[in-house]
């Protein structure tokens, strides 16, 4: 699924989830956040930022994190990398790292790395979850692993 392909369904079928939408972020605050970052966001990230500026799960307590918290941590990542998003108040955390690889970036959780992709990413959530018993976000590792949970 590509990241526009997720935000069709995403808007579609927001009714039916407990996600709020935060307002997109606007073009001089990505620019704004590239520059601070020392950094160029892969045009899905900038896709999906214009259309919501991150998103909070009500039930999960699960957020996509907004461009302006992540500059507000900014001193905490290594170059290159931030947190994309955050369950139970940085209990758990995702880390985007922008890499040479095809796609620019990847997505990690305790030092594995699931995706290379932002819409398989949220289309994971927003399928099974933060922890369910058909492998949400939290079980990942360990089936990137070969390891069942």
């Amino acid at each position: 699924m590509t990241i526009h392909g997720l935000l069709s369904t995403l808007k579609a079928n927001l009714s039916q989830t407990d996600i709020t939408l935060y307002p997109g972020a606007s073009k001089q605050l990505i620019q704004q956040f590239e520059q601070e970052m020392s950094l160029t966001l892969p045009a899905d990230f900038k896709a999906f930022y214009s259309f919501c500026n991150g998103f909070e799960s009500a039930e999960d307590m699960f957020r996509i994190i907004p461009l302006e918290e992540i500059l507000e941590q900014k001193r905490e990542f290594e170059p290159q990398q931030f947190y994309v998003a955050e369950y139970l108040t940085y209990c758990d955390i995702w880390e985007v790292e922008l890499t040479s690889q095809s796609s620019g970036y990847q997505i990690h959780h305790m030092n594995v790395t699931l995706t290379d992709s932002l819409a398989t990413f949220i289309d994971r959530f927003l399928r099974d979850g933060v922890y369910t018993k058909n492998g949400g976000l939290l079980d990942w590792p360990d089936e990137v692993q070969g390891r069942k949970s």
